[in-house]
């Protein structure tokens, strides 16, 4: 009798912590986000609505530039000189619009 107590007072509190998980892996997935990168042609400033910048860290060894477009997003080659000035420009934008 105490072991079927035991057992379910165990597997009332399995359930009560997994139901407070989100699903989402203890550790996150230390891998680029950019497999392949856009370098040619230059895309215009004007197409682009956001730039999502991540560091070089443990998940990935290189800066990721992800520029957020109408129709998706493209990870863009951040040593190429036109996105480093893409970079600069949507940062001014940004700015502009925040004042």
């Amino acid at each position: 009798m105490k072991l079927t107590v035991s057992a379910f007072v165990l597997l009332i509190c399995t359930v009560a912590l997994l139901s407070t998980t989100e699903g989402r892996p203890v550790r996150p997935q230390l891998r680029c986000n950019c497999p392949q990168m856009y370098s040619a042609p230059a895309i215009p400033a004007n197409k682009i609505l956001s730039l999502r910048v991540i560091s070089a860290g443990p998940h990935c060894k290189h800066e990721e530039i992800i520029a957020k477009m109408k129709k998706g997003e493209t990870c863009l080659d951040p040593t190429k000189d036109w996105v480093i000035s893409l970079k600069e420009e949507i940062n001014k934008r940004n700015i502009k619009s925040q004042q």
